[in-house]
């Protein structure tokens, strides 16, 4: 069932409640049963697996979460929680765990995925085809993000491991609420109090979920709602500066050099100064898509699986993610870019030839009317948006797109469409080496509070959090006893 009778669960204080039901929640919850805590309550507010195989569209959470629903890649390297940056961070960041401990952590995860029906070959290079981009690329200043060694699980892998976890987890007691969407969490002394809310035969019904621990692990596109939520409940947070950018609209044919070999290859330009310049999300034959992440409505990409149902262009961001010194200077500025933009075209897109974005001039309806490149969001408004950015967004921009221009020619077009904005944020949380933040029995994981990319991360990331509720659980009934 994904829909509940809400009233049943108010009566129960949970030994922890995971909002979030993505790999790190499920890794969470998998280590606290293990440990014999059998009361666990898992809240999403996506759809159990099952049916979201029956949805046409996507559908970026719900069980599984992004990561392994929809992606299935196992990176299996020296990594770090958080993630490490390539530019200036807050001092107040550090990790809590790399290196060779990480590696361990990874290697306990690979052998549960495997035993749970994870068995594709690991990778140790990539394949030739492949290693040629790469070498490519770097002949021409730019480098090749890939994860490797690696192996990427099947569709039918990614369906059992699933399956299998969920019924392991079932079996020691945990329970699911699906399409149910965390409104807010109160503390107050030992128990933490989460309002959670579902619509079952067209009505709204609540519960006040209670729990000695709470793990906040809801994704990347929760990660405002877990912003707030964390400040509201008394825990430190450390702003980073906000990767800005635009999102390009390209000839598929031009770009088809690097997407036939990778759908999404990520490509990113160091520069002097403390910034870096990449690509993300690529979409080959896809569509730009206005959505609303951070109170702002940004320039996302909708990308088309099956080859035959591609459009004539392919869209990807290029962003510009600048440290904190490089923030202090000639980027300053940065994050008021989607504001700004957004009150000169409220509920709308902005959408500028590149050529006009170089030569400093609006574009006009007319001249997007007889563009080569035509946009694929009906809803966007021919202007300029080149005025709204540092100028040294555009000068790397030119420099960036001039390299991959050598590797995909026909990029680098005045009829290129470039849309804005597109942003991305972060924030640092910080904790113990168990994840737990400032407010005891209070923990974060996973790709929402910026600690992971990726499943190998992102269970680590859980697995430390189910580590350290349990510590804070036998902590609390060590006090009751005493």
């Amino acid at each position: 069932m994904t829909v509940h009778d809400m009233e049943m669960y108010s009566d129960t204080t949970y030994d922890a409640v995971i909002v979030g039901a993505g790999v790190s929640g499920l890794l969470a919850a998998h280590e606290l049963l293990s440990r014999r805590f059998a009361r666990i309550m898992l809240v999403d507010a996506g759809l159990p697996m099952e049916q979201r195989r029956a949805q046409t569209t996507l559908q970026m959470g719900g069980y599984g979460g992004a990561g392994l629903y929809l992606g299935g890649r196992l990176y299996f390297g020296s990594a770090s929680l958080p993630v490490a940056s390539p530019v200036s961070m807050p001092e107040r960041m550090r990790a809590v765990i790399s290196g060779d401990a990480f590696v361990r952590r990874a290697t306990e995860v690979d052998q549960l995925l495997h035993e749970l029906g994870a068995r594709a070959e690991w990778q140790q290079r990539p394949p030739e085809p492949l290693e040629q981009e790469i070498q490519q690329a770097a002949a021409v200043g730019l480098e090749y993000v890939t994860s490797y060694p690696s192996r990427r699980l099947s569709p039918e892998d990614k369906s059992e491991v699933l399956g299998s976890l969920r019924k392991r987890l079932e079996s020691r007691g945990a329970q699911f609420l699906f399409q149910t969407e965390a409104l807010e969490a109160l503390h107050d002394g030992d128990t933490f109090t989460v309002l959670a809310r579902t619509t079952r035969d067209g009505r709204e019904e609540t519960a006040r979920l209670m729990a000695r621990a709470l793990l906040l692990a809801p994704g990347r596109y929760g990660a405002e709602w877990l912003t707030r939520t964390a400040q509201a409940l008394g825990a430190e947070i450390v702003a980073a500066p906000s990767t800005i950018g635009v999102r390009l609209e390209v000839p598929s044919a031009a770009y088809d050099p690097l997407t036939d070999v990778n759908p999404d290859p990520r490509l990113q330009m160091p520069m002097d100064g403390d910034v870096i310049l990449k690509t993300y999300a690529t979409c080959p034959g896809g569509v730009v898509t206005p959505t609303v992440r951070y109170g702002a409505l940004v320039a996302s990409g909708t990308p088309i699986f099956k080859r035959e149902e591609r459009g004539r262009t392919t869209t990807f961001a290029v962003l510009a993610q600048p440290g904190v010194h490089a923030a202090q200077g000639e980027w300053r500025g940065g994050e008021e870019c989607a504001r700004r933009l957004n009150e000169r075209a409220p509920g709308r897109l902005v959408v500028q030839r590149l050529g006009d974005v170089f030569r400093g001039q609006a574009t006009t309806a007319e001249a997007l009317a007889g563009n080569s490149v035509k946009p694929s969001d009906p809803t966007a408004i021919a202007g300029a948006l080149h005025d709204v950015y540092p100028q040294a967004y555009w000068r790397a921009v030119q420099e960036f797109l001039g390299r991959i221009d050598r590797l995909a020619p026909g990029v680098l077009t005045d009829d290129a469409l470039v849309y804005g904005p597109a942003e991305e944020r972060f924030w640092f949380f910080p904790t113990d080496d168990a994840l737990q933040t400032s407010v005891p029995g209070l923990f974060v994981a996973g790709d929402g509070p910026g600690q992971s990319q990726g499943i190998i991360q992102a269970s680590v990331a859980g697995w430390l959090a189910g580590e350290g509720m349990a510590r804070a659980l036998d902590a609390i009934a060590g006090g009751q006893r005493a």
